[in-house]
């Protein structure tokens, strides 16, 4: 049965009959209706309560929804996209502590599978084969102080009537696929990243400014030296249309009229240099930069241009009218389980200093940063128990440096920089599958040499690389592969059941489905070897961030204010703003909270962190 309160039409309620409905239950699915996507100036307009039996649709311009604030902030909610209500909840008082989400269920026990969908209308009809229309949501936006719909009302009521179905289906599955912890450990931190996107990153617009200036000069600059190696070229004169000469305003203007963004120029111009290509991305350029000025200068101006398109003067745009802060959005479970951001993307900044000193920490506050130490090699020692790396690593010692030494049978220290530099390079390379064609682009050698340069490393590390060898195996024969325990995080390949029905079916002088099959098993058995390390260095950080959000809520209530946000997560680190007075002491618990959560899945490799505080974002 559907009831409304605050509504002219439908079987009309009280906010009593409601409370006293769910007061015994243990939990209770949960949705809500906005103005909007932005919790900053969108507000919520209806709350909608239900159980599989019956559903409440509140309508909240007229009832304070602060009212049900005891109900939903102490039962167990289910929700669909909980981070989304989480942030608005956040704005209007209400505080999400127990959350199940559906989505982020699905998104762990369906992770690898490219074209399976996540939203509400997928799930009823994956699980219960009904379907449900999602066209009246727009309707939303605009009612404006216009009265509720029954359209709307029943709309708003079948979002809180199948999430407890879906949620029986799914634990059915997370039981078969032991991915209960899996899926607590993302409905945990889920509040952790709504926390992150609700309070922003605070941007010095001045400062950025600048920055933007000085690579727009630069982009300029290598783009005159492209037209001068263009021009000094004898058989690239129809390129020039004329001299370079000063316009009516004194500006100086080009002398030739080429695209460097453009591949079908390029090739051109890379064909009258005497080098015909057939592509022009970045692994042809490092090819072929030795061989002519032109190809290097090329990679630099890509890069300037990058920058610019992507942090230039327009990233401005992203600044929130209603706090002056940067508000990014969070995919919670990519395939590795690792997160992504966007809208704008802050887990990809450059990686010096330059963009990130331009986020500050607010007034009278400090930029805490805690960035696990070696990790993904130390997950990587402790699985394959590679004894030598293991000792070097709880030693303190450079692993770069060891590593060198054994595959190159002498010792090798830090001035030993193009050695180490090759070992560093196969050290973070492994746990990301990296091949001998990237390798040799990256060290900017011959595919032959990094082939030798891999034979060595798997020499001086027979169990590391028997390790990852037999996690690609394992993903290739079983179509999955887990992060380490107590997570055991499931990546599925589909793909691999592709391949082996291909195998099953193929001829042998069909060369077309033999190389099909190839690279989906090739590339399932890098992803088998660097999933396992990637997964669980994304759970080692989500557990981290749970406990981080729990340290913040304890120094909050100690202190009966804000005085410490979480701010940013990338990848291993984890950035918090805390009042400048508390900012050493929580530092020093903040580490502890985050060396625990790691060694909850390591026995044999302590784990390590770095310390950073300052008054801006640093690397």
């Amino acid at each position: 049965m559907i009831y409304t309160i605050g509504c002219e039409v439908g079987n009309e309620s009280t906010t009593e009959d409601c409370l006293s409905y769910f007061k015994d239950k243990t939990q209770i699915q949960v949705d809500t209706e906005t103005t909007g996507t932005d919790p900053h100036s969108s507000k919520i307009i209806s709350l909608q309560l239900g159980d599989k039996h019956n559903q409440w649709f509140i309508d909240c311009r007229k009832v304070d929804i602060l009212t049900f604030k005891e109900l939903i902030e102490s039962k167990l909610c289910i929700l669909q996209n909980a981070k989304f209500d989480y942030k608005m909840f956040k704005k209007a008082g209400i505080i999400l502590d127990k959350i199940y989400d559906t989505m982020l269920a699905e998104c762990v026990l369906f992770c690898g599978y490219s074209s399976w969908g996540y939203g509400l209308d997928s799930l009823v009809n994956r699980y219960l084969q009904v379907d449900l229309s999602k066209t009246e949501r727009a309707s939303f936006l605009n009612v404006g102080t216009k009265e509720f719909t029954l359209a709307q009302v029943n709309y708003g009521a079948l979002d809180v009537t199948y999430l407890e179905d879906i949620k029986e289906k799914q634990d059915l599955l997370a039981q078969q696929y032991d991915l209960a912890y899996c899926i607590n450990l993302e409905c945990e931190a889920v509040k952790a990243f709504g926390d992150i996107e609700y309070n922003g990153l605070l941007l010095d617009r001045e400062s950025w400014l600048k920055i933007s200036d000085t690579k727009s000069k630069e982009q300029e600059e290598i783009q005159e030296n492209l037209d001068n190696i263009v021009m000094q070229e004898a058989k690239l004169k129809k390129y020039n249309p004329g001299i370079t000469q000063g316009n009516l305003f004194g500006f100086k203007e080009r002398a030739l009229e080429i695209n460097y963004g453009s591949p079908l120029q390029i090739k051109n111009i890379a064909k009258e240099l005497g080098f015909p290509v057939e592509s022009t991305d970045d692994r042809e350029l490092t090819r072929l930069a030795p061989k002519h000025a032109f190809f290097g200068t090329l990679q630099k101006y890509r890069e300037v241009s990058k920058i610019l398109s992507t942090y230039g003067e327009s990233f401005l745009e992203y600044i929130n009218k209603s706090t002056g802060r940067i508000h990014t959005d969070f995919w919670q479970v990519k395939d590795t389980g690792r997160v992504g951001s966007g809208n704008p993307n802050v887990q990809n900044l450059p990686a010096d200093n330059l963009f990130r000193n331009c986020f500050k920490a607010r007034p009278g506050y400090k930029w805490v940063s805690i960035d696990y130490s070696g990790q993904e090699l130390r997950l990587m020692a402790d699985a394959s128990d590679e004894g030598g790396f293991i000792d070097v690593l709880n030693r303190g010692e450079d692993l770069h440096c060891y590593a060198g030494s054994m595959m190159f049978k002498r010792e090798i220290t830090k001035k030993d920089k193009d050695l180490r530099n090759k070992a560093k390079t196969i050290n973070f390379g492994k746990p990301y599958g990296m091949g001998a064609p990237k390798l040799a682009d990256t060290l900017g050698i011959s595919v032959e040499e990094a082939e030798k340069l891999f034979k060595e490393y798997a020499e001086a590390f027979p169990k590391l690389n028997k390790w990852l060898e037999n996690q690609g195996k394992f993903a290739v024969k079983n179509a999955y592969s887990l992060t380490f325990a107590p997570c055991k995080r499931r990546r599925w390949y589909p793909d691999i059941k592709i391949s082996a029905d291909l195998r099953r079916t193929v001829k042998k002088g069909d060369k077309g489905t033999w190389r099909q099959i190839m690279i989906i098993e090739g590339q399932t058995q890098r992803n088998g070897g660097n999933s396992p390390i990637q997964g669980t260095g994304a759970d080692i950080t989500k557990e981290a961030l749970i406990g981080v959000r729990n340290l913040i809520t304890q120094y909050n209530e100690q202190n009966n204010s804000e005085v410490a946000y979480l701010l940013c997560t990338v990848h291993d680190a984890i950035d918090v703003e805390v009042r400048e007075d508390l900012a050493e002491q929580f530092s020093k618990e903040m580490a502890e909270v985050m060396i625990s959560a790691g060694n909850k899945y390591v026995s044999k490799v302590k784990m390590e962190v770095d310390v950073t505080i300052t008054n801006e974002w640093c690397k």
